[in-house]
């Protein structure tokens, strides 16, 4: 599981789900208060500046109407000095300076596409003030306020009377006071902005902490107490978050007492699986135990009186004279049926116990029936030993053997094979037998699920491996041949 981030938690996501919204709020009244501000304190400067031109024009009437040009230009550098003013100068209706407290601007034409005169200048003329700000050749923002000198009655001794207005009064202040206001301003903005979010942010998760989070902290490891197998440790909490609690307890409960009808029923099945397992051993050492009666009466019984029958018409045949030719025919035939039948009961003691196990030990009983049961179908046989060879538990070699022979038998009867490998391996805990054919293969699920048939031998053949602790492995697909690999401990 990887470690937890920061960014992760629900604390985290909570309160960037309100500091987020709220930080777009807070900047868009930031922004919002500063157009305003902005378009506040322009209107409030044209206005100004609109007055300003008024009162300058009034200053000028009685000097220009007296053509006192030495008084038109003192008036204009008196106004010049004063703070926030950067210019102030008279055109006239050609665009030509005549009067500017800069003397070397005198006598200058202003063309009506230069900055601060092209954005006032339009198809219609008008008579009114107009502001504008622009930004100089220095790169200085400037308001400038041009003010129209109208061609009033009194002026008309000089002026033509069909002219509107005789010149402009162009004032001019620096925007920098003003920009340094309102960058201020939005400073103070930001900063209140950035405190309410903080102050939101501290707020939300105090509150988070001590009403959500702690409680989900508390369900949190509740659920890893029950993921850890502890069932009783009930949440208490009265809203929201208690409901889930309350459903999680419900639920824990319903889980501890499936838990414990699991377990009862797992001991149950443990207690009965080793019922079955005594059973089982039980079950095949009785089978085992009759097979060697019957094997032992097949042989001193049933073997015994066909050799006798067998020698009673041998001994009968050669008493017969040569005219009984017909009867000695019928005694030959009776005496060919009672040997093969003697042939068959010894096939039948071999295969209930073989002799071979228990005088030559397990690697000459596999050999020697592998070598009855697949020779005769023309199946090579290659068998090979590894390590140190030695006896096992009568139980154990038993059980190798009867596997083994299932084995054998499903490659004689089913297999379709032509070559069998048979390896033992003996370790120092454990023996290993392979048993490896190239027939037809099966798929190992389909056979297993079916109680019948092959089904019940391989069933048998993994009781047999788990009644000795060991284990089978058996790997086959159709076209593929078999491999059935047997592991046992050989202590």
């Amino acid at each position: 599981m990887r470690p937890k981030r920061f960014y992760d938690s629900l604390r985290f996501k909570i309160t960037a789900g309100i500091a987020l919204p709220l930080f777009v709020i807070l900047t868009a009244f930031s922004f919002l208060q500063y157009v305003r501000q902005r378009d506040l304190l322009f209107s409030n400067l044209d206005r100004t500046t609109t007055d300003l031109g008024n009162v300058i024009v009034g200053s000028l009437q009685h000097a220009m109407l007296s053509q006192d040009l030495p008084e038109i230009q003192g008036i204009l550098e008196n106004i010049a000095k004063q703070q926030g003013i950067r210019d102030v100068f008279l055109i006239n209706r050609r665009g030509e300076v005549r009067f500017s407290p800069q003397p070397e601007d005198i006598g200058k034409f202003l063309a009506r596409t230069d900055t601060g005169c092209v954005e006032c200048h339009g198809p219609e003329v008008t008579t009114h003030s107009l502001s504008v700000i622009f930004t100089n050749a220095q790169g200085e923002r400037v308001f400038r306020n041009c003010k129209p000198i109208l061609n009033q009655r009194e002026c008309q001794a000089c002026h033509r009377a069909q002219d509107p207005y005789n010149g402009v009064l162009v004032t001019d202040l620096s925007m920098q006071p003003v920009d340094d206001l309102l960058a201020a301003d939005l400073r103070v903005n930001i900063v209140w902005s950035a405190a309410a979010i903080l102050a939101t942010i501290l707020a939300v998760n105090a509150l988070m902490s001590r009403m959500v989070v702690t409680k989900l902290e508390r369900l949190v490891e509740a659920i890893k107490q029950f993921s850890r197998g502890n069932l009783s440790n009930p949440i208490q909490s009265s809203d929201e978050i208690g409901e889930l609690a309350e459903s999680f307890n419900r639920m824990a409960a319903q889980v501890l007492e499936h838990t414990r009808e699991l377990e009862r029923l797992n001991e149950e099945l443990r207690r009965k699986e080793t019922l079955r397992g005594h059973l089982m051993s039980k079950l095949i050492t009785a089978q085992e135990e009759e097979r060697k009666r019957i094997a032992r009466d097949l042989h001193d019984q049933l073997g015994q009186a066909l050799s006798a029958m067998t020698m009673g018409m041998e001994a009968a045949e050669r008493a017969l004279p040569p005219s009984q030719e017909g009867l000695r025919e019928r005694l030959q035939h009776a005496k060919l049926l009672a040997t093969r039948a003697l042939e068959q009961t010894h096939a039948l003691i071999l295969d209930l116990r073989p002799v071979a196990l228990d005088d030559l030990g397990l690697i000459a009983a596999m050999r020697s029936y592998a070598d009855e049961h697949l020779a005769p179908r023309r199946i090579e046989m290659q068998v090979s030993v590894r390590g140190v060879t030695r006896r096992l538990a009568p139980e154990l070699e038993i059980a190798l053997f009867r596997i083994v022979q299932e084995a054998i038998n499903n490659i004689a009867h089913h297999a379709n094979a032509r070559h069998v490998n048979l390896s033992l391996e003996f370790g120092d805990a454990s023996v290993q037998v392979v048993v490896a054919d190239d027939g037809r293969g099966f798929d190992p699920a389909a056979v297993l699920g079916n109680s019948h048939g092959r089904g019940f031998g391989l069933l048998g053949i993994q009781e047999r491996a788990t009644l000795v602790e060991g284990s089978v492995e058996i790997d086959s697909q159709p076209g593929r041949g078999t491999r059935i690999m047997i592991v046992m401990p050989a202590l």
